[in-house]
């Protein structure tokens, strides 16, 4: 049975705390960066040195009400925005004070999101030596005319750098985001982008999809035929490239969009180079988000942080929790995220899992909407769970709502 976790008066009571006898996964969130990619409709901000320090005094009285001694941590990811811009010290302090506060796990995977270019040998070497085991940095492109049109403050050659010297101060676990689909991109380059990532060596690979959000930059150069995209087609072969490419020179497709190492020494340091902390959404697993807008589930509740800046730090001056939104998953809903997560993992949801924590079946809960989708070729049984096929994986969203709709 799934062990129970308690959150502990909940809502804006100071004292409000996560207690839980199950590790969960930790998120923090950065929100300033260097400059603000065309393409980027996260909540971030250029510049803005000067509120660095307030920031991270009300993060660290988030950190502080949130986390209880016996807390067990299984993953950090510390994400923005690019943390790295700010001072280290901060960041290593930071991690102190979550190790002081929570029991961090020995094993813990501790993740840190960087830009090549803009962080240093000796931030590295330092973000290291205080216990950040694997390094996330943002690629986008192995082409310096599409990292040009993403708005992207560095060269392919930067990554190259980057990448070696994260090797040299000693991180062995180095994940490379890329994107594709990306303007005027062809199959092509896309092939020449991963062939020239992959020669790089990293543990891990996320490949996504460009998506074009209202409101950035990106999206009036489109609106203003000042750029144009890739065919659905193309974009479709480019997927299908990745899961085809990418496993035949060692990695292992885990989710549709996210590719492992596989280790190729027993006596690797790491024996799984899937990114751990994203399992924990993936598998319906709790997690706890500390930052701006952030995130949480835990217990079944679900929470969201303030999105404007002052008001989150106004709030924790205040001796408040900076919550803005947050609900009380039914069973019915909850059934129904975990499937859609599950899916993602091209192992599907654990079937044992999923009865242990509502109690029925796969199978009693999709009942005959499953059929015609297995028909059509959209999604595979196997060993009592479902699969995406790849062309279900194309159309994800619709097979999702044909399987989902009658729970949500």
């Amino acid at each position: 049975m799934r062990q129970t976790v308690q959150v502990e008066n909940f809502g804006t009571n100071t004292r409000a705390g996560v207690r839980t006898i199950k590790p969960l996964a930790l998120y923090i969130h950065i929100p300033f960066c260097q400059r603000k990619c065309l393409y980027c409709d996260f909540i971030s901000f250029p510049g803005g040195r000067e509120r660095f320090p307030a920031y991270l005094q009300a993060l660290g009285l988030e950190l502080g009400q949130r986390l209880k001694a016996e807390l067990e941590i299984a993953s950090i990811y510390i994400g923005g925005g690019t943390p790295t811009v700010l001072p280290t010290e901060a960041l290593t302090e930071l991690l102190k004070k979550i190790k002081a506060a929570a029991q961090v796990l020995p094993n813990a995977e501790i993740t840190i999101e960087a830009n090549p270019g803009s962080v240093t040998k000796e931030q590295l070497a330092l973000l290291f030596q205080a216990g950040v085991n694997r390094l996330s940095l943002g690629a986008q492109s192995g082409k310096d005319r599409f990292l040009k049109k993403l708005g992207r403050g560095h060269t392919t050659r930067q990554v190259e750098t980057t990448f070696a010297t994260a090797r040299k101060v000693g991180f062995s676990n180095i994940n490379l985001d890329l994107i594709f689909g990306l303007p005027e991109e062809t199959i092509v380059d896309w092939t020449e982008t991963l062939k020239w990532a992959t020669a790089l060596g990293p543990e891990h690979l996320s490949c996504y999809g460009l998506q074009v959000e209202e409101g950035t930059p990106l999206a009036k150069m489109l609106n203003e035929g000042r750029i144009s995209l890739p065919s659905e087609d193309e974009v479709s072969a480019m997927f299908l490239l990745n899961a085809e490419l990418l496993p035949s020179v060692g990695y292992r497709h885990y989710e549709i969009s996210n590719f492992a190492k596989i280790p190729s020494k027993s006596n690797d340091r790491f024996s799984d180079y899937r990114c751990r902390h994203n399992l924990f959404y993936w598998q319906y697993a709790d997690y706890l988000g500390l930052g701006l807008a952030a995130y949480s589930s835990v217990a079944g509740r679900r929470w969201g942080n303030l999105s404007d800046l002052n008001l989150y730090l106004n709030a924790l001056r205040s001796g408040k929790l900076p919550v803005a939104v947050e609900e009380m998953i039914s069973p019915a809903k909850g059934m129904a995220e975990m499937i859609m997560l599950g899916l993602r993992l091209i192992d599907g949801p654990d079937p044992t899992v999923f009865k242990a924590r509502w109690g029925v079946s796969l199978d009693e809960v999709l009942g005959s909407r499953v059929e015609p989708l297995l028909t059509g070729g959209f999604l595979l049984k196997k060993q009592g769970t479902y699969c995406l096929t790849p062309r279900g994986m194309l159309v994800s969203n619709q097979v999702l709502t044909e399987l989902l709709n009658p729970l949500l």
